[in-house]
């Protein structure tokens, strides 16, 4: 048995493949298994990984054909045998004491997951706007958090208004061990965190930003990401917190949530027939309590009900020309990440 058992999927990520295994191999906390999962590479990451695993032990490679991230990260999960488990994008790194600093918040705390920080770095190590992260300390201020817990009752704002990627906390491997990643569906992170949150009877938190977070347009995320599947996700998060009684505690934040998420992907596919679902979509909320809806979520909200199409929406919103060509525009998951953080919310 391990303490940490590090998930880590990989497609086509060579030029940066060496810097991630690096930052998990030399961690100040030893007791780890490092699980690496080939998503059917078609570049130099599986002799990279072959390599690695020569020189280290602790690495273990699973090899299959190309199915995805959620599908990637579901047969990591299998395979891990630690008493936590961490997940990390093979294009971004940690800092080298995150895993002793995140291990010993949540033994001391006793917690089901731990959530933390991240920050954007480009390929020169400069530091970028964090964007969309756990604000925690700003609800609880400067306390001791190695020994503090809390519940989404706490912090409802962070169950679908935060930070969604799983690689921003460490897990106990007792909860989360049955946890299935949604395949085939983009922005699986999403429905996962939001149950996560919802089910853990004990969270807890380091302020500190452990995660580089970099973009990369070759990664495992970069899979024309199709924006169309935020309808899914939103209705998937929808039906889970009506099925589990949490909807009219969370109703505010779930109008919220959905606005929000719709009108970023609303940008990135910048095609009438997004539009035409989002306005249909948009017809069917009714706010409540405008104050809980942050001001660029109601103003996108009423251009949206307030157009015939995306032309008009364009015409209305900054008076920005629309795009000659409507044919949908393909983005990667992390250029998309790249419009969330320019959120704030």
């Amino acid at each position: 048995m391990v303490a940490i058992s590090v998930i880590i999927p990989v497609y086509n990520v060579e030029d940066y493949l060496a810097q991630c295994l690096d930052s998990i191999r030399n961690q100040s906390f030893r007791d780890i298994e490092i699980i690496c999962v080939n998503d059917g590479s078609t570049d130099r990451s599986p002799e990279i990984l072959t390599q690695y695993s020569l020189k280290d032990e602790r690495i273990s490679i699973i090899n299959q054909h190309n199915q995805g991230l959620a599908a990637t990260r579901n047969n990591g999960l299998k395979r891990a045998k630690g008493d936590y488990v961490y997940f990390i994008d093979s294009d971004d790194y940690l800092e080298l004491d995150a895993l002793e600093r995140l291990h010993d918040n949540i033994v001391s705390n006793d917690s089901d997951m731990v959530l933390f920080k991240f920050q954007t770095v480009d390929d020169s190590h400069n530091v970028h706007k964090r964007g969309v992260e756990f604000k925690i300390d700003k609800i609880f201020g400067d306390i001791d958090y190695d020994n503090f817990t809390f519940t989404y009752g706490d912090v409802k704002r962070h169950v679908m208004n935060s930070a969604f990627s799983a690689c921003l906390k460490l897990y106990k491997r007792d909860f989360i061990k049955d946890t299935i990643f949604p395949i085939g569906l983009n922005f699986e992170d999403v429905p996962v965190h939001v149950k996560l949150m919802l089910e853990a009877e004990r969270l807890s938190f380091v302020p500190e930003s452990f995660y580089n977070y970099r973009s990369n347009p070759d990664s495992i995320l970069n899979s024309s990401a199709n924006g169309f599947d935020i309808f899914k996700v939103i209705d998937m998060v929808e039906d889970y917190i009506r099925q589990n009684g949490y909807y009219e505690e969370l109703e505010n934040e779930f109008i919220f949530f959905k606005i929000a998420q719709i009108l970023v992907y609303l940008k990135s596919e910048d095609s009438d027939e997004y539009f035409q679902k989002a306005k249909g979509e948009f017809e069917k909320i009714t706010i409540k309590d405008k104050k809980t809806i942050k001001k660029y979520a109601r103003r996108g909200y009423e251009l949206v009900l307030n157009s015939r199409d995306i032309v008009e929406y364009h015409s209305k919103n900054n008076n920005k020309k629309p795009k000659k060509n409507n044919k949908k525009t393909k983005y990667s998951l992390k250029k998309v990440f790249n419009s969330i953080r320019n959120i704030k919310f």
